[in-house]
């Protein structure tokens, strides 16, 4: 009898063990590895709104946690292309680092300081918090016998730092909070700006989404303005597909044409402003860190824009409806063309991702989130909503730019967006965004090539 209960007991460990190293979703119960040993936090948020805090405290090992995956799944019940958000891990190293990932199924984190705190944590009021007597008469007397000069809510992290010890003792949703958004968002676009002796007047343009369960969502992160990116989980539903190649080309309006393609996305914006104590500088402070999480595309099937269907809906517009170009805090590189004796230039751009590796591409988030997000947490860095595709995936982008009738033998100059992001768990990556301006150079700031900054005067003039 005895060796029969000690073998049932090794068989529920093994079964344990093996279970720990996936995360595991029974009736919203998820189970995952933690490598390593930190000062946790682990979050996620809430379909109703707010933020769910699921676990904290000093973690190593075998974590389980009560998720709101199962809520996600039920409020978010479609045949549209959707996914949820994974909780998401702030955790501190004896170090004195921060790091911010996702807890992906099937994959144990690895609690690796990412960010020095010195490099990350801004100067702040003291929290209000409200502390339970048990916890008053500890830190009465940890402070008697001089045990640790954190504050009052705080515990010690290493010589420098202080972690607060419980977030349920902070009082309000401005140290974390969520909300969901829906909205015509703008995947693609174009700008062209000519006039004059170098006036474009005709371009090729052939654009095309095609996003499958394949894709991946991505949490988009900023930590005090650093951008970071995690994987989340693969989408359900049904594949989308949408086309934009006018035949034979378009026509601009005496040079100038703004052109978006648009996709209807709910998506989720996280904030967190954690706070920390500086015992060396005696000063209270705080790691500003926001989020962004595609949920769902709200579309789904194969459609066809042509020019006809500008500004018919929302899916094809000559203006942004919910975001502004995207510029500020992004990369861009600049290309200069010539076009041939006929006034010709093909592929300005000509891109085509999803085939090899893990690719990724980004759109700005929605003015309405941005908005939200800045009465938040103003000092927050741009995010944009990330999305990726895998070598094996049927997801992909296609998006080509051609000059077909532009002033013969003249440079043009062409601005195409980028971002430098840093995987969580890898090195720095450039995610493409599908934005474009072409100009002739001749307005007051015309952009630089290098070292130059050309003008309608001087292509080679220094700057």
């Amino acid at each position: 009898m005895k060796l029969k209960i000690v073998g049932v007991l090794l068989l529920t460990i093994l079964l344990t063990s093996a279970i720990g190293m996936a995360a595991t979703d029974f009736l919203s119960v998820e189970r995952t590895y933690l490598q390593g040993g930190a000062k946790v936090f682990i979050f996620q948020p809430s379909p109703e709104g707010g933020v769910k805090l699921l676990k904290q405290g000093r973690l190593s090992g075998l974590v389980t946690l009560r998720t709101e995956s199962k809520k996600w799944r039920e409020a978010g019940a479609t045949e549209n292309l959707h996914t949820v958000p994974t909780p998401l891990a702030i955790y501190f190293t004896k170090d004195g680092k921060i790091g911010v990932k996702s807890i992906q199924p099937g994959k144990p984190l690895e609690l690796k300081g990412m960010f020095s705190i010195a490099e990350v944590a801004e100067p702040s009021t003291k929290p209000r918090m409200r502390l339970p007597v048990t916890a008053r008469l500890k830190y009465k007397l940890r402070s008697v016998f001089g045990t640790s000069s954190c504050p009052q809510g705080y515990e010690e992290l290493n010589a420098r730092y202080c972690i607060i010890e419980n977030w349920e003792y902070l009082q309000d949703s401005y140290y974390a909070d969520s909300k969901t958004f829906t909205e015509w968002i703008p995947f693609m676009g174009l700008k062209v700006r000519t006039g004059g002796s170098k006036k474009i007047t005709i371009l090729g343009i052939a654009w095309g989404i095609q996003l499958t369960t394949s894709t991946k969502s991505m949490w988009s992160l900023s930590v005090d303005g650093i951008p970071v990116l995690d994987f989340g989980t693969s989408y359900s539903g049904s594949t989308l597909k949408v086309s934009y190649a006018p035949k034979p080309y378009v026509r601009t309006g005496d040079g100038y044409l703004d052109r978006y393609l648009n996709l209807p996305l709910k998506y989720v914006v996280v904030i967190y402003n954690v706070p920390v104590y500086d015992k060396w500088r005696k000063e209270y402070a705080s790691i500003p860190i926001a989020g962004v999480y595609p949920l769902e595309i709200m579309m789904s099937g194969y459609r066809t824009v042509r020019e006809s269907d500008l500004n018919r809906g929302h899916l094809l517009t000559d203006y942004l409806s919910s975001s502004h170009f995207p510029t500020i805090n992004i990369g861009t590189k600049f290309e200069a063309v010539r076009t041939s004796e006929e006034g010709i230039y093909d592929n300005i751009i000509f891109d085509f991702q999803g085939s090899s590796g893990y690719k990724f591409y980004s759109t700005p988030l929605g003015g309405s989130a941005v908005n939200w997000l800045w009465s938040k947490l103003p000092v927050i860095g741009a995010l944009s909503i990330t999305f990726s595709y895998s070598s094996t995936s049927q997801s992909v982008t296609t998006y080509n730019v051609d000059i077909e009738r532009g002033a013969p033998n003249q440079l043009y100059y062409a601005s195409i967006l980028n971002r430098t992001l840093e995987l969580a768990d890898n090195n720095n990556v450039e995610v493409a965004m599908y934005f474009t301006t072409i100009d002739d150079g001749q307005d007051s700031s015309p952009p630089c090539i290098g070292n130059f900054c050309p003008n309608s005067l001087d292509p080679n003039t220094e700057r």
